[in-house]
């Protein structure tokens, strides 16, 4: 007999019906930009399906470029639990019954206030009139690409959908007490913290950039006064902020594709040996075998010597040590090589992939990408000098379909888009080929699982970019895998492309890398780091696109160079009546 008194069967009722949620979203773009193009809110066992339809145009070039440049629309599912640990609790409101202390004392943990983390108009106006335009301070007014940061947040916030917060970012002169907004609002963070965790998860170098969980976490708050305190903290103001636009990566390349150390942490070494030599007369230079210590010169046996000779050392050691030394630098290699979420760890380590929910990502629903074609525009209204002139025009078509279901959690789905140019290196790059100058340089079979190797700062350019420096000291860029140089290669230009001709191609000269080799952000870069580099190099810089677009960026939306229109066919399925009324 069933115990009535348990009451398991008693439950809510729902309607379960289909909603339109379908609309258009113009905007505009710069290249390399991280823009929140479309948010929708999820409820607990909603189903989407999103078909969107996307067309571009740029602003004029200069000229019909052979540039190429691929457009991204990718979608991302954000639990709110993610950014607040307690919002499960809050959103079914049993506010007496946490699941997170807040303290050690167990009297102050047993409620709370109901309230979400959130901000007020006044508290963005505030933030922005200290980094605005005009503030005197660029390490607190510009990002690391010189872009006011003010101005790129209002255009963060506009996108996502706080409405406009542009006058306080373009003067601090222009404060909330000399132009109030109708209503002094309070607004949840939640879309701000969404678009930072979707970049600390998918788009930021893992390798080079430090994670900063304040910009997309608060699990600080206690959840009793849950107004999030924007004051205006130095520390709050001179780092990157969840008010902050962020840029995406170069596409990974022989010269944007490399880590920053061999291995993660120090070298596996064998404590107990020293100099270690084997009996011949050709010497194999160390960065052939990727070794960073001093005491590795080894040598390689030839000739009749080689056969039945010994290896030498110092002091004896065990057979085992060595064993063991070697599997730890093999976990520490294959530590290196992945991105340093659980997921991805398990999946290195144990060949098995646990899912986002285990490694507290948010879920990458799928993305839909497209290239974007330059035609020519040719006036051929003779001048003068009887030539036409050609200029050109880029055009993109974009579509595809996205299916998800919310799994009985809260949280945000938010498209992201951006737009990647594929470069063309027009640095005074070095063939590999011709900087083997020794034997041992050339590729050998039995080295070519021995380890990474540097790659040397010669490939990218041969030295004029010391000129733009100022340091000779930089000679590598990184590490990749052994023998890089004869697997893969790079996209350039040469002769007049890279003086007269450089606005028909999407060019990386050596001041592009010297502006960026000589940004220094030592609040995100991953510390100790063998290579010289700082994590600035790997994004995307919309100012890379000047030399093609007859409007030169700057901090300004009127600047952006791509103009999109984009419809999102949007039908979802929740747990809510049509029309809302009990007849």
């Amino acid at each position: 007999m069933a115990n009535i008194m348990s009451l398991k069967s008693l439950r809510n009722k729902v309607s379960r019906n289909g909603f339109d949620l379908s609309s258009k979203r113009n905007f505009t773009a710069k290249a390399g930009e991280l823009l929140p193009v479309k948010c929708w809110e999820v409820l607990p066992s909603d189903t989407f399906k999103l078909d969107l339809k996307s067309f571009t145009r740029t602003q004029p070039l200069n000229t019909a470029a052979f540039a190429r440049m691929r457009e991204y629309y990718d979608f991302y599912f954000v639990p709110y639990d993610l950014l607040w640990n307690k919002a499960n609790t809050v959103l079914t409101q049993m506010y007496d019954n946490p699941q997170h202390a807040i303290s050690l004392d167990p009297t102050v943990n047993f409620v709370l206030s109901g309230d979400m983390p959130y901000i007020t108009c006044s508290d963005i106006a505030n933030y922005l009139n200290q980094i605005a335009d005009d503030v005197e301070s660029e390490a607190i007014s510009q990002n690391y690409f010189g872009y006011n940061r003010g101005l790129c947040s209002a255009k963060l916030l506009e996108y996502l959908g706080y409405g406009n917060f542009f006058p306080y970012a373009e003067s601090s002169g222009t404060t909330w007490t000399s132009k109030p907004l109708l209503q002094n609002l309070q607004l949840n963070v939640f879309g701000l913290l969404a678009y930072q965790k979707i970049y600390a998860d998918y788009y930021r170098d893992s390798q080079w950039e430090r994670i900063s969980p304040s910009t997309f976490n608060v699990d600080y708050m206690d959840g009793q006064d849950m107004q999030v305190d924007i004051s205006g903290t130095t520390r709050f103001l001179e780092n990157y902020s969840f008010f902050d636009l962020r840029y995406c990566n170069w596409q990974k390349d022989l010269f944007h594709g490399v880590v920053p150390r061999q291995q993660y942490g120090d070298v596996a070494v064998v404590s107990s040996i020293g100099n270690v030599t084997l009996n011949g007369n050709n010497v194999l230079n160390t960065s052939a075998l990727g070794s960073t210590t001093a005491n590795s010169n080894i040598k390689l046996a030839t000739g009749s010597a080689a056969v039945g000779t010994s290896m030498m050392a110092n002091s004896q050691f065990s057979i085992l040590v060595l064993r063991q030394a070697e599997f730890l630098q093999k976990w520490k290699e294959i530590t290196q090589s992945g991105n340093k979420d659980y997921k991805e760890q398990i999946e290195k380590h144990w060949n098995v992939s646990p899912g986002d929910g285990f490694s507290e990502m948010c879920t990458y629903l799928g993305g839909i990408a497209n290239s974007m074609d330059i035609n020519e525009v040719v006036n051929n209204n003779i001048t003068g000098n009887n030539a036409a002139d050609i200029a050109g025009k880029g055009v993109g078509l974009g579509n595809g379909t996205i299916s998800f279901n919310s799994q009985g959690r809260y949280g945000l789905v938010m498209c992201i888009y951006h737009c990647l140019p594929l470069i063309d290196y027009t640095t005074d790059m070095v063939s590999p080929v011709f900087t083997k100058v020794n034997a041992a340089d050339y590729a050998i079979p039995e080295f070519d699982r021995v380890g990474m190797q540097l790659v040397d700062l010669s490939w990218m350019s041969n030295g004029v970019v010391s000129d733009y420096l100022g340091n000779d000291g930089v000679t590598f860029l990184g590490y990749a895998p052994r023998y890089i140089d004869y697997k893969t290669d790079v996209d350039s230009s040469v002769g007049a492309f890279k003086r007269s001709l450089n606005s028909w191609v999407i060019s990386y000269n050596n001041i592009s890398l010297a502006n960026q080799l000589g940004s220094v952000d030592s609040n995100n870069q991953p510390t100790p780091s063998a290579a010289p580099l700082n994590y600035t190099m790997f994004k995307v810089n919309p100012s890379s696109l000047n030399p093609l677009f007859a409007v030169k960026v700057d901090s300004s939306v009127d600047t952006d160079q791509f103009l999109c229109s984009s419809f999102f066919d949007v039908k979802v399925v929740r747990n809510l009546d049509t029309d809302g009324l009990p007849y």
